[in-house]
C-alpha cells in the first residue's frame, strides 16, 4: 500500500489502511507498554495524527514500516513518561508517609496542581501537555503545533514560573525543588 493517495485525501485508503494495520499495531504496542487500553489509544493518536498531518508527513520507507516504528516511538515516549510520573508518585508517597498529611489533603493538592495546569493560557497549556504528558521534546512540539523552537521555549520557561508560583504553599522547599528538576528535565 502506498501513501500518496491518503497524502492526497483519500479517505478509502487510510481506512483500508486502518483496518489492515490496526490491530496488529495495537499488539506490538501492547508489548511495550503492558496495557491493552494504553496500546489503542497511542495507536489511534498515530492514526489521527497521520490523517491531520497527512500533506506534510513524508513516508520514505514502506508504510507498514513507517506505522510499526512510529508506533514504536510512541511507546517508549509513553513508556518514558510513565517512569517520570512513577518516580514522582514514589516521591511524594514517601513524602506522604512523613508529613502525616491525610489522603483527602493529598487528593486536594493533586486537584489543585491539575487546576492550576488546567488555568494556563491555551497555547502554554498545550505546550506544557506535550513536554510533560506526551514526553515530546521541544522541537516535536513546535512541529506539532506549528509554531517555533523558541516560541516552545519560551511558553515553558512561562508556565513553569506560574506553576511555581501557584503551588508555592503547596510543597515543602525540597519538594518543590524536586519537582521542578523534575518538569525541567
Amino acid at each position: 500500500m502506498e501513501f500518496a493517495p491518503i497524502a492526497a485525501g483519500d479517505r478509502n485508503a487510510f481506512e483500508a489502511l486502518f483496518r489492515l494495520h490496526y490491530r496488529p499495531l495495537c499488539a506490538f504496542a501492547v508489548q511495550y507498554v503492558k496495557d491493552g487500553d494504553k496500546a489503542e489509544d497511542l495507536v489511534q493518536d498515530l492514526f489521527f495524527r497521520l490523517w491531520m498531518d497527512r500533506e506534510k508527513t513524508n513516508v520514505t520507507s514502506s508504510l507498514k514500516s513507517y506505522l510499526f516504528q512510529a508506533v514504536r516511538n510512541r511507546c517508549l515516549n509513553a513508556v518514558k513518561v510513565q517512569g517520570r510520573v512513577r518516580s514522582l508518585n514514589e516521591e511524594v508517597d514517601d513524602g506522604i508517609e512523613e508529613d502525616g498529611r491525610t489522603e483527602d489533603e493529598h487528593a486536594e493538592r493533586a486537584a489543585r496542581v491539575n487546576a492550576a495546569i488546567e488555568a494556563l493560557p491555551e497555547e502554554r497549556r498545550k505546550v506544557f501537555k506535550l513536554s510533560r504528558h506526551e514526553g515530546l521534546k521541544y522541537h516535536e512540539i513546535a512541529e506539532r503545533l506549528g509554531i517555533s523552537i523558541k516560541t516552545v521555549e519560551n511558553q515553558m520557561g512561562k508556565a513553569l514560573r506560574t506553576l511555581r508560583e501557584e503551588l508555592a504553599d503547596l510543597m515543602p522547599v525540597s519538594v518543590i525543588g524536586w519537582l521542578l528538576w523534575w518538569l525541567n528535565k
